[in-house]
């Protein structure tokens, strides 16, 4: 079962704040759902868990864990020119994705790498408990050097199942066969250079609002570990989310750039004037609000192609 756009808008809504402004209606206009995968990118920091392990009960509140749906099991191969291509201390992210496309709908971090590896994805891998573990799915794999799902470097290695697969399936075969060439961040533009502050954007982005994000000095040692950052482009004075972007294990100062790339729902104009906000999530949920996540807001709205916009995380939830 798919999220239904409407249940995410309320979520953000609800947990960002909103005065009811509304998008005018647009005769003839054709509903589009949102873009997930601004908000629930590839699986970073989801720890590999053993085909024994119990999953975390969960909290009160939280949706059901979904039951009698079986993983789907089978081995990962690295094709033998790639035995000497793995380098020391690498990681692989296994991930199961819709066959239509879209975010994972599980992933794992697997650190200690021997292959063949057997591999066992399912329900209790999943990123949002809310979404249902059902196929077909198509189970993707990369070695990453660095260890951090948010970047592809040049060297990483990847393989993808050859067809979408259903709950339960045995015998999957993902055979490791082929070497990223251009660097870059996950779904997004080249990687900076080494030593330049980390980028928080999508595409080229043309028309973006681009800024630095700061956090208040007295909330240095308030970030946790595993947390994510979610940066939100309004209409203002309110208003649904207008576009988002989702950075895993943010580092400040923070350079950012959000805009038409980032949108959730490609009909809806990056226009007018915007207003930015920030969230440091600890959960990692956009669709939780937790005391002890911080926030920041800009205090006037911006303009498309805005540059130097300057962001501060000042409040405790």
């Amino acid at each position: 079962m798919k999220l239904r756009p409407a249940l995410l808008m309320f979520a953000l809504i609800t947990t960002e704040g909103c005065d009811r402004r509304m998008e005018p209606f647009v005769p003839g206009e054709k509903p589009q759902a949102p873009d997930l995968a601004k908000i629930f990118p590839a699986g970073a920091d989801r720890a590999a868990r053993s085909a024994g392990d119990l999953p975390t009960p969960p909290e009160r509140g939280a949706p059901p864990v979904q039951e009698q749906v079986a993983p789907i099991q089978g081995t990962i191969e690295l094709a033998p020119e790639f035995a000497e291509r793995v380098p020391p201390n690498a990681v692989l992210f296994l991930m199961a994705r819709r066959a239509e496309g879209g975010p994972p709908v599980a992933a794992q971090r697997i650190d200690d790498l021997q292959f063949p590896l057997a591999f066992s994805i399912g329900p209790e891998d999943r990123m949002m408990a809310a979404v249902q573990f059902a196929g077909p799915l198509i189970i993707s794999v990369r070695i990453d050097a660095d260890g951090n799902a948010t970047t592809r470097g040049v060297g990483d290695l990847l393989g993808t199942s050859a067809k979408g697969h259903e709950p339960g399936d045995r015998g999957v075969l993902v055979r490791i066969s082929e070497v990223q060439t251009v660097a870059s961040a996950a779904g997004g533009p080249p990687a900076p250079a080494a030593g330049a502050p980390p980028i928080a954007a999508t595409g080229s982005n043309a028309g973006a609002i681009e800024g630095t994000l700061e956090l208040a000095p007295d909330l240095a040692g308030r970030v946790p570990p595993g947390a994510v950052l979610f940066i939100v482009a309004r209409t203002a004075p309110g208003g649904p989310p207008l576009a988002v972007v989702r950075v895993a294990d943010p580092s400040f100062p923070l350079q950012f750039s959000v805009g038409p790339d980032d949108r959730m729902i490609q009909s809806m104009p990056f226009a007018g004037e915007i207003l930015l906000s920030a969230r440091v999530d600890a959960d990692g949920d956009a669709m939780t609000r937790s005391p002890g996540d911080l926030r920041g807001a800009s205090g006037i709205p911006n303009a498309p192609g805005d540059r130097g916009v300057m962001l501060l995380i000042d409040e405790v939830l």
